[in-house]
C-alpha cells in the first residue's frame, strides 16, 4: 500500500539510521519499526533480583507421563 506520512525530524532521523544500519529502504525500516513496536513483549518479573520470564500458566502441566505421551506421538 502506498501512502504519505509526515514525521517529525527526530523520528525521521531514527528511521533513516535504522534503514542504513540494516541496508533496507526507508519504507521497509518504518514497517519493521511499527511492527516491532506493536508486538507483545515478554513480561519479565524479578525473583531475588534475577530477571525471569513471566510465562502464562500452561493448560496442562508438563509431567513425566505427558512427555512419554508426546514421545509416543512422535514429538
Amino acid at each position: 500500500m502506498r501512502t504519505t506520512i509526515t514525521l517529525d525530524d527526530e523520528t525521521a532521523e531514527v528511521a533513516s539510521q535504522y534503514a542504513r544500519a540494516r541496508g533496507v529502504s526507508l519504507s521497509r525500516a518504518i514497517s519493521e519499526l511499527i511492527q516491532s513496536g506493536t508486538r507483545a513483549r515478554p513480561r519479565i518479573k524479578y525473583v531475588d533480583g534475577w530477571p525471569v520470564l513471566d510465562l502464562p500458566k500452561p493448560e496442562k502441566l508438563l509431567t513425566t507421563e505427558r512427555v512419554k505421551e508426546l514421545e509416543d506421538e512422535g514429538w
